[in-house]
């Protein structure tokens, strides 16, 4: 079965972006994922309680356009130093992603110069969750048939590769935050369609405890969005796995809906947001919601909706 929803590269794009921002924004979540995915002679050295989240201002724009960057300083070991961790994520395989991470690094170690500041080392992280395989290769390997007494030009260092696709299930298990649980189970199974309803099906108690608190709330609702732009569920078959969860878990749904509508609503002279409104609310009728139960949810005036219902039922005919 096909999804419903229209193609959208750049809203899937924004989706992943935004989901990986608003996840690794929290502690929680980062510190879960050194533990769980970082090789221990790192992990065990770097001070989780001492993480701190930096402002991204010296990217530049070029930089920016490629680059999701979250960058946090801490200690690491008994050392007077502070190493700061860069973190990026992936959704398709990179040619060369040693270039890419190099332009930050320097970027970031000339803001550092500029500031007057003493350099730090960074270890530059990549999460993986795309479909297709990544080539994993040092730098060197871009230069073939380089003689020996050239190498020494070439500039060389190491990167952190999260493989979610392929990382076993005793790291995920190490995972102990529901933030954290939640964000790896969708990073990893969002291109994967019935696994990803599983998955759903599986974390139910834990969407239901984060939707028992506010910040929990607005993380699911971003959650929900992202499964809606990113994976190939249909909108009716995410909103009844919403709905089958808890009356809380419902009504993030119905929030998360709600701002699709809007968004609908405000680029109606868009028509790929104009029809994927009105398959989102086709998806609700569906479900057994009725004009007036749309309207009351997302505070919508009814005849708005009646509209939108008018035009479902005349593209049906058509």
């Amino acid at each position: 079965m096909k999804s419903n929803k229209p193609a959208r590269p750049d809203a899937v794009q924004h989706a992943h972006d935004k989901f990986f921002k608003e996840a690794f924004s929290r502690l929680d979540v980062l510190t879960d994922f050194i533990r769980a995915f970082l090789p221990p002679e790192l992990a065990d050295q770097i001070n989780l309680g001492k993480l701190i989240r930096r402002q991204d201002s010296f990217v530049d724009e070029e930089l920016g356009e490629h680059f999701v960057d979250m960058l946090y300083e801490s200690e690491f070991g008994t050392q007077p130093m502070t190493i700061a961790l860069l973190l990026e994520h992936k959704s398709y395989p990179e040619e060369y992603p040693h270039f890419q991470l190099n332009r930050y690094l320097l970027s970031y170690w000339v803001s550092e110069l500029k500031a007057k500041k003493t350099l730090k080392p960074v270890i530059p992280i990549v999460i993986y969750h795309g479909r297709r395989n990544w080539k994993l290769r040092p730098m060197t390997a871009y230069f073939p048939h380089l003689d020996n007494a050239l190498f020494r030009f070439i500039p060389t260092f190491d990167y952190i590769f999260i493989n979610l696709n392929t990382d076993d299930e005793a790291s995920f298990g190490l995972l102990q935050s529901n933030y954290a649980r939640l964000t790896a189970a969708l990073l990893k199974n969002i291109h994967r369609k019935q696994l990803l309803k599983r998955t759903l099906e599986e974390l139910a108690d834990v969407i239901n405890e984060l939707v028992t608190e506010e910040q929990g709330i607005r993380f699911v609702q971003t959650a929900y969005l992202y499964i809606h732009w990113a994976s190939e569920l249909p909108a009716t078959e995410i909103f009844a796995i919403f709905r089958t969860i808890s009356t809380n878990a419902e009504q993030v749904a119905m929030s998360a809906a709600e701002t699709l509508i809007q968004q609908g609503m405000q680029q109606g002279m868009q028509q790929g947001m104009q029809q994927a409104t009105l398959r989102h609310i086709k998806g609700l009728l569906v479900l057994g919601l009725d004009g007036q139960a749309i309207a009351t949810a997302f505070d919508l005036p009814l005849e708005t909706v009646r509209q939108y219902i008018l035009n479902i039922q005349q593209e049906s005919k058509d």
